[in-house]
């Protein structure tokens, strides 16, 4: 039996199909939120993110792709469990099996930690870079070793990403911004975006060297009065102008997966689902706009 059949159950999708054209990307949702320690609820993100995706204009102006003529596979949402560890082996193995199809996981959280077992599952001659508030480096929180606030901690531990490209962070512990400054890490902190086209070239100029890149996208990294619902909001953020325009530079780049995470539509009005699935569509569009060139 295939991982996909073991692991997956039916949910409402965001499916598009075109006959005779290949889907582009294939979404997975993850309702996983059992180690969050602020606001619970990011296991109702990945259906909040398809219904807001399913009312949005789906052509991408900036980058001239329109979806409507293409396809998006949507295989639904992995069985909720309530092990962290067990749910990254699962995310791992579907992530995996996506790829071997030819597909580009998608990947709607649930929460940051989501991550963990999605990257491993890429090519590890591959970029990793992470939106995110906060650095997730905690070597361990609340006693848990793999959670949403360690899960980049244990792939940079692991030796698994070839880079990591940290944008928008504004929140940490001493000791986070201590292992930053041991190198190893490029980070592009939030309040270096005030000066947006210095930061914008120092993210390309990190990119240098890397075909293939991984986006991970926390939606705190998004001022909560853009945002506000995220499991952990924190002021001081950046605009999704400013988020988008990061995306942009990925053009000459091959996204080989993205994830989205920490929604809590709870805590939101809308405005949080919304940039959820515009992220969703130019990041697909991103990923059409490479393979037709």
């Amino acid at each position: 039996m295939s991982a996909k059949n073991l692991y997956i159950s039916a949910d409402p999708l965001a499916k598009i199909t075109n006959t005779g054209v290949d889907p582009l990307v294939a979404l997975l949702g993850v309702p996983f939120d059992a180690t969050s320690t602020y606001r619970t609820g990011a296991r109702f993100g990945p259906n909040a993110i398809r219904e807001a995706f399913l009312n949005i204009e789906i052509y991408s102006r900036r980058l001239g792709v329109d979806l409507e003529s293409r396809s998006i596979d949507d295989l639904g949402n992995l069985t909720r469990i309530g092990s962290v560890n067990r749910m990254s082996q699962m995310v791992e193995e579907v992530t995996r099996e996506i790829i071997s199809k030819g597909l580009v996981p998608a990947i709607l959280g649930g929460e940051h930690s989501i991550t963990n077992g999605a990257f491993r599952a890429v090519d590890k001659n591959c970029a990793l870079v992470v939106f995110d508030a906060h650095l997730d480096l905690r070597s361990e929180f609340e006693g848990l070793q793999l959670s949403h606030a360690t899960f980049l901690r244990r792939l940079v531990d692991d030796g698994v990403p070839s880079k990591v490209i940290h944008v928008g962070a504004r929140a940490a512990t001493k000791s986070e911004w201590d292992f930053v400054a041991e190198g190893g890490i490029v980070t592009i902190e939030a309040q270096m975006i005030r000066h947006l086209q210095e930061a914008l070239d120092e993210f390309e100029r990190s990119l240098t060297g890397f075909e293939k890149i991984y986006v991970s996208i926390d939606l705190d990294v998004v001022d909560p009065g853009f945002a506000p619902g995220v499991a952990n909001p924190e002021t001081d953020g950046i605009s999704p102008r400013d988020l988008l325009d990061f995306l942009y530079i990925l053009q000459r780049k091959s996204i080989v997966g993205f994830d989205i995470v920490e929604l809590c539509p709870t805590y939101d009005n809308g405005s949080t689902s919304t940039l959820a699935a515009k992220l969703l569509l130019e990041l697909s569009c991103l990923i059409e706009l490479k393979r037709t060139r």
